[in-house]
């Protein structure tokens, strides 16, 4: 986190806090990861530091739940104090053989979203082929997501493809997001009901195709608490920092105001 980021989150920090206390029912923090592997630089997050976002988010005081029964307790007014779901994003392999027994040794739930085209394709991520062949960028094969899924890991789709849903026409939209669900219900054999957004790309006539096919919980990149009025197919959520020490101006809900500049630079979608 650039150090301009950092110094306005803590000046943000206790008006932040103020607020949480004063809300009438708790909030829902979700937050995500990309891989976690041997250093943290890009979407890579260290092992070290993943260890400390841990043991962060133990000291918080969170109650970490899964994010279908946090969504469930939130509409029941039946949450939590500082609830937290955490996700992980795109399917990356490292996640599987790295995050998720870290996370099982702490009883930590979590949701895993795959990209259902990738999965036994052997092929890299557009944003990745560029680089050096690495180990980091291998994603799950589908046996794989089957047996994290027996172990207690949530599996959520992350579409077909992973484009950038607002530049698609609705029928587009509506075979990224129907065909994956699809294809990992017959994979799973169980329903899948959550989806994530690829880079965060969503806008209403995409929420509503999300909801025409199925899906009842989708999430989105836009930083901020999710309270009782929050759409369910949008979501708000905060990847983490990679310095371990600014996870909790994330869960204090000090970054909160940098929504709008997240907005600005997403509205052109990614360069691939």
């Amino acid at each position: 986190m650039r150090a301009e980021l950092r110094a306005l989150g803590s000046l943000a920090r206790p008006v932040a806090a103020g607020l949480r206390r004063l809300r009438r029912t708790p909030g829902l923090t979700v937050i995500g990861w990309h891989r976690v592997d041997g250093t943290s630089n890009g979407l890579s997050t260290g092992v070290d530091d993943f260890r400390r976002h841990l043991d962060e988010i133990e000291a918080w005081g969170a109650t970490v739940l899964p994010l279908d029964t946090a969504v469930a307790a939130l509409d029941a007014g039946t949450l939590p104090e500082r609830a937290v779901a955490l996700t992980f994003d795109d399917g990356y392999a490292s996640v599987l053989e790295t995050a998720w027994p870290l996370l099982q040794e702490r009883r930590m739930p979590a949701t895993f979203y795959v990209v259902s085209g990738y999965l036994d394709s052997g092929e890299r991520f557009p944003w990745d082929r560029d680089e050096a062949p690495h180990d980091r960028f291998r994603l799950v094969r589908a046996d794989e997501v089957v047996a994290a899924a027996d172990e207690g890991l949530a599996i959520g789709s992350h579409t077909v493809s992973h484009p950038w849903l607002p530049r698609l026409d609705r029928a587009e939209v509506r075979r990224e997001l129907h065909d994956s669900r699809v294809l990992l219900e017959e994979l799973l054999a169980r329903p899948v009901t959550s989806l994530a957004y690829p880079t965060g790309g969503w806008s209403r006539e995409v929420r509503a195709v999300a909801a025409e096919v199925g899906y009842r919980v989708a999430i989105t990149v836009d930083r901020g608490l999710n309270t009782v009025r929050t759409p369910r197919l949008s979501l708000r959520r905060a990847f983490v920092p990679h310095d371990p020490r600014d996870l909790r101006l994330v869960l204090d809900g000090a970054l909160t105001a940098l929504r709008p500049l997240d907005t600005w630079r997403a509205r052109g979608g990614p360069a691939w």
